[in-house]
């Protein structure tokens, strides 16, 4: 190793640790939104401190897959626009924020394992300040299992950072094997309340163990085929989720609306489906353009929902058939840099069956860490075998 790249890869691991401090900040704002809602914006800071740190190193390297996409989303984003509903706000909200989260994943970084704890305990502490701070009544996976009905109307603790971030933190600690953070990990994901969030991480642990037995997977190509080929049934049951469900629902007779254990899904993803299977050929191709989906679920809702709570179906309804199949192979190809790195995107792509996580930024740095890190360690296995 020269002296040049051990330059770099001190410069690069001081500008990671810049950007953690700098999410830290903004994701306080997500936390604790009545009094500190301002500062969530300082999240978007984060993308160009890591772009910047390929402007500074003497040898940069990036992620050409991430790249390719990046240039791929700027040329199809704004066909769809063309085409579709143009609701600029929407349309510049979702544009811009994807823009970010992508641009996110083209560096290459050198992230340490002490990047994501320190990340991880800091989020600990802000969700247990946060679930002592607000008021609520339980537990609320446990009062749903209580009932028996499948309704979501419980006035328990309901909270995304916990709900939706902790189960991806739990499966990436499990798979390195810190077990005391996983812990914490799991009981952060349980008290935050969101049922899809118990899904992924069970499924999550499952691929853990599959990826460790299955020696073919240890091989990049074969683990890529692996991951787009799941990414692919798992987006298929998601873009046609209002169909699965409404046929889950009558064939368990269940007791209570259908509206009340979706959560205002239904009527959106009723819609939704009625819009795709009614558009022209080209907009089946290219769809309506970023913040389609949210104009419409903004509009069915009455403003009560400003997003269909189905990334799969919002990435169809948006960017179309091409747009779905480019971003599942963009996927594919980043995530399966490493075994972890395929299980996050796994547990990830179940979340996306029932909410907008593409589109949070405070759920995606952590996930551009892990990525960066499971990536890093898994060539340094490679070299030294």
């Amino acid at each position: 190793m020269t002296a040049t790249s051990v330059a770099d890869q001190a410069l690069n691991r001081f500008v990671v640790s810049i950007a953690c401090a700098v999410y830290l900040v903004g994701y306080a704002g997500y936390c604790f939104a009545e009094s500190l809602g301002s500062l969530r914006y300082v999240v978007y800071a984060v993308p160009p401190i890591l772009v910047a740190s390929l402007m500074l190193q003497r040898t940069p390297t990036s992620n050409k897959a991430a790249m390719v996409f990046f240039l791929t989303y700027l040329s199809l984003a704004p066909l769809g626009y063309l085409i579709g509903v143009k609701d600029t706000d929407f349309f510049f909200n979702n544009f811009i924020i994807m823009v970010l989260i992508i641009v996110s994943f083209v560096p290459t970084i050198n992230v340490g394992v002490e990047h994501i704890r320190f990340v991880f305990l800091c989020s600990v502490v802000y969700f247990v300040l946060a679930y002592s701070l607000t008021e609520h009544g339980g537990v609320r996976l446990f009062q749903i299992l209580e009932s028996g009905t499948g309704s979501g109307l419980e006035d328990g603790y309901d909270n995304h950072q916990g709900g939706l971030l902790g189960p991806i933190y739990a499966v990436f600690l499990y798979a390195i094997g810190a077990k005391i953070q996983f812990l914490l990990a799991l009981v952060m994901s349980l008290l935050g309340g969101k049922r899809i969030g118990v899904v992924a991480i069970l499924v999550g642990l499952a691929s853990i163990f599959l990826f460790r037995k299955a020696a073919a997977l240890k091989k990049r190509r074969n683990r890529f085929i692996f991951l787009l080929a799941t990414l692919g049934v798992i987006n298929i049951a998601g873009s046609n989720m209002f169909y699965l469900s409404q046929y889950t629902y009558e064939s368990l007779s269940m007791s209570v609306p259908i509206e009340e254990i979706m959560l205002g899904r239904y009527v959106i993803g009723s819609e939704m489906a009625r819009v795709i299977d009614s558009r022209s050929a080209v907009e089946s191709l290219i769809g309506f353009g970023p913040g389609g989906a949210d104009a419409l679920a903004t509009l069915v809702s009455s403003g009560t929902l400003k997003e269909p709570h189905n990334d799969w179906l919002k990435i169809h309804y948006d960017y179309g058939i091409l747009g779905s199949i480019a971003i599942t192979v963009f996927i594919a190809l980043v995530f399966s840099t490493s075994a972890t790195g395929a299980v996050i995107a796994i547990a990830s792509a179940i979340l996306m069956t029932t909410d907008n996580v593409v589109m949070y930024f405070f759920y995606q740095f952590p996930i551009v860490l892990m990525v960066g890190y499971s990536a890093l360690r898994e060539s340094r296995v490679q070299g030294t075998a």
